[in-house]
């Protein structure tokens, strides 16, 4: 990934401090929807756990919004875990079966072993801030180019660099010219 690409969607694409930064940053989104949804009647945003949690978000967001900045990939994509197979020799003398079992997987959160109730409240009250915040976050790190960045936000750049081959492609290169 680099500087000139945009921030990917998706909190699971990020790293671990990402991940809590977007749940933090989504219980900040969510209460500013119910402030806004009961016309403030509900004063849930200016409290000193508000002010905590957009803080927290935000700081714990810095060490993979910068290393996007820089160009530097920080992705779960990239860091596969490496998963060596269990081997089991059995037969008697002469004859040998080998037993070869995949990888095991150190999922945290394993969805088989939820019932659908408890599911729903995991996705309810986990995963819904996690994608709120996480939408918050990459999007505020794709206007701002980055928090201490030179004004020229990755889209700005993107957008750019196809005008500049544009206007490449259109003016023709005398290299490429035919008679």
């Amino acid at each position: 990934m680099t500087a000139r690409r945009s921030i990917p969607l998706g909190a699971d694409r990020k790293d671990p401090p990402w991940q809590w930064g977007a749940f933090f940053v989504g219980l900040c989104a969510i209460a500013v929807l119910v402030w806004i949804a009961t016309f403030g009647d509900i004063d849930l945003v200016w409290n000193r756990w508000w002010f905590v949690s957009l803080a927290l978000g935000v700081l714990f967001s810095l060490r993979y919004g910068l290393a996007w900045r820089r160009g530097e990939d920080l992705g779960r994509e990239r860091r596969p875990r490496r998963h060596e197979p269990v081997v089991d020799v059995r037969g008697q003398a002469g004859s040998t079966y080998v037993v070869v079992e995949g990888g095991r997987s150190r999922a945290r959160v394993r969805p088989r072993e939820f019932t659908p109730g408890w599911w729903a409240l995991y996705s309810a009250f986990v995963r819904a801030p996690m994608a709120l915040g996480d939408l918050v976050l990459t999007q505020a790190w794709r206007m701002t180019g980055g928090f201490g960045g030179n004004g020229t936000t990755a889209l700005a750049r993107e957008l750019e660099d196809e005008l500049e081959a544009e206007r490449e492609e259109a003016a023709g290169r005398p290299d490429r010219e035919r008679f």
